[in-house]
């Protein structure tokens, strides 16, 4: 049977390491991931707090918790704060199982002779994004940096042939249930991990991993809420209805009735258009620019009466092409891909044609020039997904060894995690796209000498797929030059 040294030594065979130089050469790779750490803790302490993780905190210090965010991290925050107030703690955390699992895949490598590889993929932990998104202290990081560790562990043991022990495959069980229950669509990726974990190399293809993400997603998104409910007993916050409202309403807008709303709310067709848009954040939401236009029971009650769910779907089976063409344009934005510059400033949050409501944020020219550099191709989740289709692709053949194995598995499950915004999204942000990245870019690392070794070999494919990403980041590109709204 091949083993993981023999496929990255096809490509080209190194010169095998004296014992003394992989102890060497791990006190070397410990010492530079520990400097990182450091360094990521003194760019970024105590962390960056959105409105979300207020709120959390918030529930963390009162004991009261909701459902609007998954109660799993107010609930570990409330004993950070036995080490001290505020983010420091989660911060830490966060960045100690970031850099642990861009270590454990690092070492992975070393240990089976591909020294300069594994300093690379650590040194990959450094791509500058990703440190602007760890510095939040927020579910989304939550979730990707315990999927993370937990991925590595995975790796280094079957990338040697270990058994795992009983005390590593618990911890590795907590960050995956942690990183799932943090984050309540972090069941549309959790299949293709599970699989990694249990399953032999040799049954994890491609096609096997994508059945896995659906059917797990389908029987775990009702254990989560289960869960929450029995080991938290969360406030209920009805988070869904924003979907429900969100869909309804670009189904008004798409379908021209704003009738459609009612009883919910109710809009002129002109006002209706001013308040909807699929960039950035739903507009009718409780703090949304046009909340006061949704008939709610109570001020103080963010829910609405019953019956929203039974009216969301009635609504979309009588309008299906209205509801379809609303729910890719909010996923274009949410991939960043055919937006115009600084596509948030086009929301009703952040125009200022209306004198009478302050915007979020006053937008300058030189924030729209300056966009394409800020949220240049590196950051949007359409380049990143866009490869990861790619890489399935090109390691179809590839032999099952576990590189190539969690190379599938991770592509898969980013696509998963990401493609479920389609039907689910309500905003649009890079960092809820923050676990894709991760997976496609270590997936990426661990099977580059494959991908080298194909190059050498067999271009055709490896161009294809240069050409395939290289199209999506010039429309994306061009879309943002030419000032394109054409799915505003």
């Amino acid at each position: 049977m091949q083993t993981d040294s023999d496929f990255l030594f096809a490509w080209r065979r190194p010169a095998r390491p004296f014992a003394g130089s992989l102890v060497l050469s791990g006190w070397l790779l410990a010492a530079l991931m520990g400097a990182l750490f450091a360094a990521n803790a003194a760019l970024h302490f105590p962390g960056v707090m959105n409105n979300d993780s207020v709120a959390q905190y918030r529930q963390a210090v009162n004991g009261h918790y909701g459902d609007w965010h998954p109660p799993i991290m107010a609930w570990l925050w409330s004993w950070l704060r036995y080490l001290h107030d505020g983010p420091g703690p989660f911060l830490l955390l966060h960045l100690a199982l970031y850099w642990t699992g861009f270590g454990l895949f690092a070492d992975g490598l070393r240990r089976i002779g591909w020294p300069k590889l594994a300093f690379a993929v650590a040194l990959a932990g450094a791509f500058p994004p990703f440190l602007y998104v760890n510095a939040q202290v927020v579910k989304d990081v939550g979730m990707a940096v315990s999927w993370l560790a937990a991925a590595g562990a995975l790796y280094w043991f079957r990338v040697q042939r270990r058994r795992i022990p009983v005390a590593a495959a618990i911890c590795m069980a907590v960050l995956l249930f942690y990183g799932t229950m943090v984050r309540t669509n972090a069941v549309f990726g959790l299949g293709p991990l599970l699989l990694f974990a249990l399953a032999p190399r040799s049954w994890l293809h491609s096609a096997r991993l994508m059945v896995a993400a659906v059917v797990v997603a389908v029987m775990a998104l009702p254990a989560g809420m289960l869960a929450n409910r029995v080991l938290f007993q969360p406030k209920q916050e009805n988070a869904v209805q924003s979907l429900f409202l969100f869909d309804l309403m670009g189904i008004a807008v798409h379908s021209g009735d704003p009738s459609l709303m009612e009883p919910r709310a109710t809009f002129r067709a002109d006002e209706l258009r001013a308040c909807y848009s699929p960039y950035w954040w739903d507009s009718i939401s409780q703090w949304g620019r046009c909340a006061a236009k949704v008939h709610r029971p109570d001020a103080d009650t963010p829910t609405l009466p019953e019956g929203l769910a039974a009216q969301w779907l009635t609504t979309i089976a009588h309008h299906p092409l209205a509801y379809a063409e609303h729910r890719l344009k909010h996923f274009n934005s949410a991939l960043l891909f055919l937006v115009p510059s600084k596509h948030v400033r086009l929301t009703p949050e952040y125009r200022t044609d209306d004198p009478a409501v302050k915007p979020l944020e006053v937008v300058t020219e030189r924030d729209v020039k300056l966009d394409i550099v800020r949220k240049n191709f590196a950051i949007w989740p359409v380049t990143w997904l866009a490869w990861a289709a790619c890489l399935l692709f090109l390691l179809r053949h590839e032999a099952a060894v576990t590189g190539v194995v969690a190379a599938r598995t991770l592509a898969v499950s980013a696509l998963g995690y990401s493609g479920a915004y389609l039907l689910i999204g309500v905003a649009t942000d890079m960092r809820y796209h923050y676990w894709s990245l991760l997976a496609v870019l270590v997936a990426s690392t661990v099977v580059l000498p494959a991908l080298l070794r194909q190059w050498r070999e067999r271009r055709g494919p490896l161009l294809a797929c240069a050409a395939i990403v290289g199209a999506v980041v010039l429309l994306g590109t061009l879309a943002r030059l030419a000032d394109f709204r054409g799915f505003v």
